[in-house]
């Protein structure tokens, strides 16, 4: 009998495959992002530690720029954690996303898939499990679209952060934020319904973020939910 190499069987494996390509794109689109949080976490003078926990323990772009906006501005730890609670109030929807791809998974391992979960991962897992795959599957699957998000995402932070105030202006980082979404967005909308809920969500944001701050964004979603509904009961009706 011929032993197989664990490592060859993973490899070979087509949900491997598939995630690997399907992420590509996405991990590309995060490079800037991740570089530009990375720098902000060192113009905000944490160290290297800090800055790779936060991008551990958050795995959300957007609430790490927000928390990091907050403490450059001397916000304070209580309004810092309300900022990033705020802000990642969408992961609430994503977490029923989970909970339904692996419904026949145990309760304990539910809970361990959902802590990684993001946009893009969000987005990638929802377009391939309304067709395919048993559960093994979805996990893999699932699992190699968190391994190369969080390692470029990380990795990028990383290097950012050593760079620092060294990356030119001229990059335009500062749009590697709603660039990325933007880039998701795109993906994302199909039907009339999405993009009903893409433009309520996108005109919500610029109306009022400049009033509510991170309170914008899951104001967004709701209320592109709600316009994305609707949207869908006229067209039944």
């Amino acid at each position: 009998m011929v032993a197989v190499d664990p490592s060859v069987t993973r490899t070979s494996d087509p949900a491997t495959r598939r995630a690997a390509r399907d992420t590509v794109p996405f991990a590309i689109a995060l490079v800037p992002l991740s570089l530009a949080i990375g720098g902000a976490s060192a113009a905000a003078g944490l160290s290297a530690v800090e800055a790779v926990f936060g991008a551990v323990a958050l795995l959300a772009g957007a609430a790490q720029l927000a928390a990091l906006e907050t403490i450059r501005s001397d916000g304070g730890v209580v309004v810092a954690v309300t900022v990033v609670v705020l802000v990642n109030l969408r992961f609430v929807f994503y977490g029923a996303g989970v909970a339904r791809w692996f419904v026949a998974a145990s309760r304990r391992q539910r809970l361990l898939l959902v802590f990684p979960v993001v946009d893009q991962t969000f987005l990638l897992c929802q377009d391939r499990f309304t067709t395919e795959g048993d559960l093994a599957w979805r996990r893999r699957y699932y699992l190699t679209v968190t391994a190369v998000l969080a390692g470029t995402y990380i990795a990028g932070q990383v290097v950012g952060f050593h760079l620092g105030a060294s990356l030119p202006a001229a990059l335009g980082l500062h749009l590697a934020a709603p660039l990325a979404f933007a880039g998701m967005l795109a993906k994302a909308t199909r039907s009339r319904a999405d993009l009903v809920a893409a433009l309520v969500a996108a005109i919500t944001v610029v109306a009022v973020s400049s009033v509510v701050g991170p309170v914008a964004l899951p104001l967004a979603v709701v209320l592109g939910a709600v316009g994305a509904a609707v949207s869908t009961r006229k067209e039944s009706s």
